[in-house]
């Protein structure tokens, strides 16, 4: 369990109103991984209410071992505002953190990824390449990574001109006879795509979605992910996870 702490960096991911003039609020810390906290005062005054919005960059200071410790300071380093499409995006990704990750997992390299994925998308990035990118790195820190380089069947090296099935959760199968039944069939060429980052091809950023979606899901288990209906409510299909 988190041990108390002075000036943890972190980032707010969520925060929900709590009894009367609390909140409590979940943070990806850069040593502890995900801490729930709760922050006194916040109704009824200004204090902390600025230094607890989604996204923001801060330093925390808290008392308390359990699964919900005592926030007693939280000063904002950078504070970063969203909007439209990128808000959307960043609550999704936020969602995603809250509901993979366990108390107390130390995930220091996501903790940067996750910053840098917030940089690109305050910065209006292409939206997609910074999701995929981000599912792929965070499914690779819960050990859920997928194999691109190799069939994972038989261990052979994946062949450009080869046809292959997705293998749910795990990677790439050889499709080695007509009719062989797979849900998604990629060539070499495009999982070597997928493996670089590169969603310029159409059909490879649908793929990528496909993938990460149900490796995903794997760890996500029953629970279901909120940004996913606002996203089709609103009918945001180019951030649509």
């Amino acid at each position: 369990m988190p041990r108390p702490a002075q000036a943890q960096p972190a980032y707010i991911l969520h925060r929900r109103a709590f009894r009367e003039t609390s909140a409590i609020v979940e943070l990806l810390t850069r040593d502890f991984g995900r801490v729930s906290g709760v922050v006194r005062g916040v109704k009824g005054g200004r204090r902390h209410r600025q230094d607890i919005e989604p996204f923001a960059e801060v330093a925390v200071t808290w008392r308390g071992t359990g699964q919900l410790v005592t926030v007693l300071r939280c000063e904002t380093a950078t504070p970063r505002r969203l909007c439209g499409h990128s808000l959307f995006a960043g609550l999704y990704i936020n969602e995603l953190l809250v509901k993979t990750l366990g108390h107390e997992e130390p995930v220091t390299p996501l903790f940067h990824d996750y910053g840098e994925a917030l940089t690109q998308l305050a910065a209006d990035q292409a939206l997609e390449p910074t999701l995929r990118n981000f599912e792929r790195r965070l499914l690779e820190e819960l050990g859920y990574g997928l194999a691109f380089d190799v069939d994972v069947r038989t261990g052979r090296s994946i062949e450009a001109a080869n046809t292959y099935g997705v293998v749910d959760g795990e990677g790439f199968r050889m499709l080695d006879r007509v009719g062989d039944p797979a849900a998604l069939v990629l060539t070499g060429k495009q999982i070597a795509a997928l493996d670089a980052g590169d969603y310029r091809e159409d059909f490879v950023r649908q793929a990528a979605k496909h993938i990460f979606r149900n490796a995903l899901q794997r760890r996500l288990g029953n629970r279901t992910l909120t940004t996913r209906r606002l996203f089709r409510a609103r009918s945001l299909a180019p951030v649509e996870a």
